[in-house]
């Protein structure tokens, strides 16, 4: 509000002493920081039917993980269990790079698949179809927990 005349410098004093201000907007308010995302994309490039086959297995793998299942039995119910979380470490020769960033455990928000790179082709056909040469998927996690300034002094 307003001080009486000869004492308006005694809060900016004040604010300024204590290293913090009282904002007259309120929509400046301080509400919390966004939770940290990251996206990955990986272009895989098999050479063979066996290889072909874990590309469609970790496609797979990554959906599966990402989405809900029912609670009850069958898809009648109306309750579902939460989606798995992931936790993602940087790795270099067996133990984690402490150089780059950690990540806190997150879910997997979305995902996009695209099959045959620039000109879609494939391998042979067998039982399952025609495999293609290449496949790309972009990852894109979110993570659960606030960050805040300890977090990061963790290394996150």
């Amino acid at each position: 509000g307003t001080l009486p005349l000869g004492m308006q410098g005694i809060r900016e004093a004040a604010e300024a002493r204590a290293g913090t201000i009282i904002s007259d907007r309120m929509e400046l308010a301080f509400k919390g920081t966004p939770k940290r995302s990251f996206q990955y994309t990986f272009k895989m490039i098999p050479k063979s039917k066996h290889e072909a086959d874990v590309v469609h297995n970790i496609i797979k793998a990554f959906k599966w993980n990402m989405l809900p299942e029912f609670k009850d039995e069958g898809r009648t119910g109306r309750k579902l269990n939460i989606p798995n979380t992931f936790d993602i470490s940087y790795m270099y020769v067996g133990k984690e790079n402490e150089y780059l960033h950690k990540i806190g455990t997150s879910v997997l928000e979305s995902m996009n698949v695209t099959y045959g790179g620039d000109r879609y082709r494939t391998y042979e056909a067998n039982s399952k179809g025609a495999p293609p040469t290449e496949t790309n998927i972009t990852l894109n996690f979110k993570e659960l927990e606030m960050m805040t300034r300890e977090r990061i002094a963790e290394g996150h």
